[in-house]
């Protein structure tokens, strides 16, 4: 899932600066799953802007913000509404839900959270970095653990030279990615398949902006 993170309230003031009617908009398919932009964080910031002297003319948490035909038809009143009655949006959704919600409307957009990286999610707390999306998938080799996104220097050849004990050169705290695919492959009884050289990485597919148009 993608993580998001509130940005602190004094930066999210900092960027209403200068407008007085706000609607705000989060997305309880994403950002609410991390508690950090849904309907719930929506109406606490709401109350916070109302004190700070903002007019909120509207509070909503469409479900999947970042898909254009669930904008479309389930809250195409609600974008008209928030053009009509404010002069900033305040978005809670990732950045492509914030992007396609600024496509689609008149006036500014703002967002009031960062979004942080694809990842797993735990016990509906702890949320870990496990996908870059970098477009040339390597874990079909790699006993299905992504060295490009859990290996803080992303390689894809091995372990460097500065892991030690299974753990991590740059951050001890971390363990050293390479060691847990070597457990797994062993485990998978492919081990022998990390003696064989590891071709580069089409680093070509990472450039951005992408797009993917799906097969008649």
């Amino acid at each position: 899932m993608v993580t998001v993170k509130l940005k602190p309230l004094d930066e999210i003031l900092r960027s209403l600066s200068g407008f007085k009617r706000v609607y705000i908009i989060g997305c309880q398919l994403g950002s609410a799953r991390c508690k950090n932009g849904g309907l719930r964080e929506a109406y606490k910031i709401a109350g916070y802007l109302e004190l700070k002297g903002f007019k909120v003319t509207g509070v909503k948490s469409p479900g999947g913000t970042c898909v254009l035909e669930r904008l479309d038809h389930s809250s195409k009143s609600l974008l008209r509404e928030a053009q009509e009655s404010a002069d900033v949006i305040l978005s809670l959704a990732c950045g492509a839900g914030t992007q396609l919600i600024a496509e689609n409307v008149t006036i500014p957009v703002k967002t009031g959270v960062t979004t942080l990286f694809i990842g797993s999610e735990r016990e509906g707390r702890y949320f870990e970095e496990y996908c870059i999306a970098c477009g040339d998938c390597v874990i079909s080799d790699t006993g299905g653990i992504c060295p490009v996104a859990r290996c803080p220097k992303s390689l894809t050849n091995g372990p460097c030279g500065g892991a030690i004990a299974g753990k991590c050169e740059v951050d001890p705290n971390l363990p050293c990615i390479w060691f847990k695919i070597a457990q797994r492959m062993e485990q998978l009884n492919e081990l022998e398949k990390l003696r064989k050289p590891v071709p580069m990485k089409d680093y070509s597919l990472s450039v951005y902006p992408r797009k993917l148009v799906l097969e008649e």
